[in-house]
């Protein structure tokens, strides 16, 4: 009951009132809302808001994985207006991902696609139609392919080294940083420069300052499960996404035009950026391109460091995990120069640190919803066609009946190990698997695995004074990724010759 009485003390009376109506709605129309069948079993629902308290109270990835203990892996959850099935098993998994994937690839229609991607004219929004396929097309073979991703391996270099000198300067005063903003920055550059090849510029300052405004805005929009509540927007989230909508295409119209105006030139591959891929397609609109390049700027621009930090925070409470993973680095590398992209895949034991951060901190715990564009059954049970689809990627990672120990940062069970995080195992999904898998993952892993073997390798990484390893916490906040709710503030010294660091232009001031 505290959970209903939460929910709606959080919302004025106005809202109260609508909900009433919205209920009041659904009761009239029930043999529209709820068709017959044998449905998943849910907990009880609340009268107006069914269960929406379970995203929207705490943590939503920790409360569908509470229900699922006890209802099972696929359950039935009625949010205000919308219903929705929650999937959190392996084998339930495999079923929407792969089996009946062509019946739940698609997306719902819903505000932020409409407000942010032009009606979901992207990838990550977009419904399964010609746009999707056309978007899906281009991401995987040109833009994050491979070659691609491999042809902006020097400026992943250059970034991480220029990260790595702010830590080192800071760490040479004696000063501690908070690795979570460090990493960010880093991010943020690397795909700018990935698709327009700006860093510092204004333009770019105005992008980031759009993106972290959207992320603190937030991706859960009340009026989504309540559409009642659209003309109302009490809380004002809907005027904020509007604008920032607006700010964002009028700021790509300025650097689209911009490269417009630039004197053509043949460019070879390493030389495009994601920009002048995209205008050189005939076949997408303007407005495609800008809604493409958000996908990325988004899906990558907070992943990649939430995942870093996750890892080091990890490391950090695992002293012997740390240890074995440096004498690896030494091993493999030594120590007489720095970690390059061409040495990660003689690394296991990194790969294995990568992907055990990956099943216990999956930044993308829900992923984006899915929806079934008609009536089937799962596990004998009815799911009705429009029905919105969530797979609890945080629970598939943590399932006692899969993972032995799972809540124990353990590496070695990757070590000779059949499964891998790469969408054809369902043990673990942290870039999901289908039709709509992550068509970053390559850029994502290499990204991850590239700047933590830097850091490791050739950093030595303190705590504050006072603190151990048994004062460092996992406390998560949600957002567009699930990342550490509290600061990583670490100090940050040189570990390996100081002519290393001087033969690849680390040399701090004064040392």
């Amino acid at each position: 009951m505290e959970g209903f009485i939460t929910v709606l003390t959080s919302w004025s009376e106005e809202t109260v009132a609508a909900l009433v109506l919205l209920y009041i709605l659904l009761k009239a129309f029930k043999t529209v809302i709820h068709t017959a069948g044998r449905r998943p079993p849910g907990p009880p629902a609340w009268p107006v808001i069914g269960h929406y308290q379970y995203l929207k109270s705490g943590l939503p990835h920790h409360s569908l994985t509470k229900i699922a203990e006890q209802y099972g892996p696929i359950v039935w959850l009625q949010l205000g207006a919308v219903g929705a099935v929650i999937v959190s098993s392996s084998d339930m998994a495999r079923e929407i991902l792969k089996t009946q994937d062509h019946i739940f690839a698609s997306r719902p229609a819903g505000i932020i696609g409409d407000t942010l991607f032009a009606k979901g004219q992207d990838l990550l929004f977009s419904p399964l139609n010609d746009n999707f396929r056309l978007a899906r097309k281009i991401f995987t073979t040109e833009l994050l392919s491979q070659q691609r991703v491999d042809s902006f391996k020097g400026l992943r270099r250059e970034l991480v080294l220029k990260t790595m000198r702010t830590a080192l300067e800071e760490g040479h005063a004696n000063r501690y940083l908070n690795l979570s903003d460090l990493l960010h920055d880093q991010s943020m550059s690397l795909s700018t420069r990935m698709l327009y090849r700006m860093d510092g510029h204004a333009q770019n300052k105005e992008l980031i300052e759009i993106i972290r405004d959207l992320s603190s805005t937030g991706f859960l929009v009340k009026e989504e499960y309540f559409p009642l509540l659209k003309l109302l927007d009490l809380s004002g989230q809907l005027k904020k996404l509007k604008k920032l909508s607006e700010r964002y295409f009028d700021l790509m119209d300025s650097i689209i035009d911009n490269r417009l105006k630039e004197t053509t030139k043949s460019k070879s591959n390493t030389e495009e950026d994601f920009l002048d891929v995209l205008l050189a397609k005939s076949n997408i609109s303007r407005v495609q391109i800008k809604v493409l390049l958000l996908d990325i700027i988004l899906a990558g621009g907070e992943t990649i460091p939430d995942t870093i930090v996750w890892a080091m925070t990890e490391l950090l409470r695992h002293p012997n995990v740390m240890e074995r993973l440096q004498n690896e680095l030494d091993d493999v590398i030594g120590k007489e120069r720095l970690v390059e992209e061409s040495d990660l895949k003689k690394l296991e034991y990194l790969q294995a640190v990568v992907k055990e951060t990956l099943r216990l901190h999956p930044v993308g715990v829900l992923g984006v919803p899915h929806v079934s564009i008609e009536a089937t059954k799962v596990a004998g049970y009815d799911i009705p066609a429009s029905t919105r689809v969530m797979v609890n990627f945080y629970a598939i990672g943590r399932d006692p009946k899969v993972w032995e120990n799972p809540l124990k940062f353990d590496p070695s069970r990757f070590l000779n190990s059949p499964i891998d995080v790469k969408g054809q195992q369902f043990e673990v999904l942290p870039f999901s698997s289908g039709r709509r898998k992550c068509p970053g993952m390559h850029l994502a892993l290499v990204s991850v695995s590239y700047t933590l073997a830097q850091l490791i390798h050739a950093c030595t990484v303190s705590l504050p004074e006072g603190f151990t390893h048994l004062d460092l916490d996992l406390e998560e906040k949600f957002g567009m990724s699930v990342a550490k709710k509290n600061p990583l503030n670490l100090l940050i010294q040189k570990r390996l010759p100081s002519d290393v660091y001087g033969r690849t232009e680390l040399n701090v001031s004064g040392q």
